[in-house]
């Protein structure tokens, strides 16, 4: 057998002889200090006789996990648990004081006392004050049962809550991009009778689109250069549909591109400026998106020039199919450590602000996978989305 192996059978035993013997110190010790005990006997005697005392208590503590675990106090079930351990808890008092004396006797040379005379001695002082170490190991083991298997559910629970906001991420993620390809394709559908020219170079940039898609790792969060991408090739498709319409303004710090963002985030949130106010206008108009550390958090900012938008226009967005999954992916990866709000424009249009929290692609990678799964609340309020 491997000495790591032997070592580890052999540590509860080692623990149970340490703790034994530093609870035979102390009621030694106890019993040395007092003044009428130690006119009747040396400190060497009281040392034998509380070691030997725990030593076997010690050795007994198998049989009463044993037990413990055999006959376990439930509601419905508690009168023949008590009886057995009353029963246990007397036997294996009486038989620790027989085993103690016995071995004392001998250690200590009682040669002139008769042992009936020593037993009967030593059950008169020592049975009741040993009668609870039986209860007390009862009472130890099953608060140490009772915090492993809090500890075990606490576990479990947390696996499956990861599981479920795994499972919910990618069921988000898989909503998103059903509803982009529907809108796109229904655009290529209505190039095809007026620009086959123009329909053609869609599809181009939509199969361009889905690669960049497929080649994505899986990842819930990307560095937020990698997503300006998708935005870009997102915008290209766009781009042909508006033709000189649509003008887009980026202005994004070279450090907030290292920031890590939800996956597909952008792509929902420039539709939706899209939807709500560039496609309302003959004349066409601007998109701006910014993003900039601020204050420790990454703020992003889409925004719109199209038509004032109204509280009608709030509402209509906030029932949108990307932003709602927008907003359920964001509180599913940090809890209430978000801010996503949508704001009128005084001069036409509106803007959308989401405000996450501050971290690099750099990090730790396991910490990264535990926000990912798990979602990471924080101290911040969201706001209700667009």
């Amino acid at each position: 057998m491997p000495p790591r192996s032997l070592l580890r059978r052999a540590a509860p035993w080692l623990a149970l002889a340490v703790v034994s013997t530093v609870v035979g110190l102390y009621f030694a010790s106890q019993a040395y200090a007092n003044p009428d005990i130690r006119m009747m006997l040396s400190f060497k005697r009281a040392l034998w006789i509380n070691l030997v005392y725990y030593w076997f208590w010690g050795a007994a503590v198998p049989l009463v996990v044993a037990l413990a675990r055999r006959y376990r106090f439930e509601a419905a079930r508690w009168v023949r648990p008590l009886l057995v351990h009353i029963g246990a808890s007397i036997v294996l008092s009486a038989a620790v004081i027989v085993a103690t004396e016995l071995v004392l006797k001998e250690v200590l040379h009682i040669r002139h006392s008769p042992l009936p005379v020593v037993l009967r001695g030593a059950f008169y002082a020592n049975f009741h004050s040993l009668l609870p170490t039986y209860w007390l190991i009862l009472a130890g083991f099953y608060a140490f049962d009772y915090y492993v298997k809090f500890r075990d559910r606490e576990v479990r629970a947390s696996q499956l809550e990861t599981r479920l906001a795994e499972a919910q991420l990618r069921a988000l993620r898989m909503q998103l991009q059903p509803h982009f390809l529907f809108n796109t394709l229904n655009s290529i559908s209505s190039l095809m009778y007026s620009d086959l020219e123009a329909a053609d170079s869609m599809m181009t940039r939509l199969g361009d689109f889905l690669r960049l898609t497929l080649e994505s790792d899986g990842a819930q969060e990307v560095p937020l250069g990698r997503e300006l991408e998708f935005v870009e090739a997102y915008l290209e498709i766009q781009r042909i549909r508006f033709e000189e319409r649509l003008v887009v303004e980026t202005s994004v710090d070279a450090e907030a591109r290292r920031a890590l963002v939800p996956s597909l985030v952008l792509q929902p949130l420039v539709e939706n400026a899209l939807r709500h106010g560039i496609d309302r206008t003959a004349g066409g108009g601007r998109i701006g998106l910014s993003a900039a550390r601020e204050d420790g958090r990454l703020r992003l900012r889409i925004a719109n020039d199209g038509p004032m938008a109204s509280a009608e226009d709030a509402a209509s967005a906030r029932l949108h199919v990307g932003l709602a999954n927008t907003r359920d992916r964001l509180a599913q990866l940090y809890g209430e450590a978000y801010l996503l709000r949508f704001e009128p424009l005084a001069a036409g249009g509106a803007v959308v602000t989401l405000e996450l929290p501050w971290r690099e692609a750099h990090e730790d990678a396991d910490a990264d996978r535990r926000r990912r799964t798990a979602g990471a609340p924080e101290a911040a309020h969201a706001a209700a989305a667009s």
